[in-house]
Formats: C-alpha cells, structure tokens, sequence
C-alpha cells in the first residue's frame, strides 16, 4: 500500500453481506449492553436499568427504545447491516417487553 502511494485511501475488505452484519451486530450489541448501565441523559441522566423501576421511568425508557429504533432504521435504509439490527432483546432484559407496541 505505501508502495502505491494510495497510503492515505482506506483499504476494502472484502466482507459478505452476512459477515459484515454479524460484525455490525456484534459492536452495536456491545454498545447497547454497556449503556443499560449509563446514565442517559433522556432519561433524566438515570441508567435504563435505573430507571425502568419507576412507572414514569419506563415510560422514558420505552420513548428511549422507541427513538434508538427510528433512528437506526432512518439510517439502516442505506445500510442493511443497520436496518437489520434488533432491539428486541434491549426490551426483554429491561422487563419491560409488555410495553414494546
């Protein structure tokens, strides 16, 4: 690469679609995990975990859930990696998966 003086492009990997998913998945997996143990600031600057204890607070989270589902679809119609993305389990591990309309 230094050689051809293309040093400054960065390289392709050449990734299936199926890999380039799991890739995405995993980090946005990892994200995600780590977060539900963050204070949010739409949450009142409260973790999710926090906050889904009081019924005010679960309402937050669900309208938290909600708009990180919106965005990443809005930004998954170019990238399926994205719009493929589930916050399902988000939902089941906050115990608030009654409230996912």
């Amino acid at each position: 690469m230094l050689e051809s003086g293309d040093a400054d492009e960065p390289q392709q990997i050449d990734l299936s679609e199926e890999e380039r998913c799991a890739i995405v998945h995993e980090h946005m997996d990892r994200h995600y995990r780590d977060t539900l143990d963050e204070p949010v600031p739409m949450l009142g600057n409260k973790s999710p975990r926090a906050a889904v204890k009081t019924k005010s607070g679960r309402a937050k989270v669900v309208d938290w859930l909600k708009m990180m589902e919106n965005r990443t679809a809005k930004a998954g119609e170019s990238d399926t990696a994205m719009a493929s993305y589930s916050f399902g389990w988000m939902w089941t591990e906050l115990g608030i998966d009654d409230l996912r309309r």
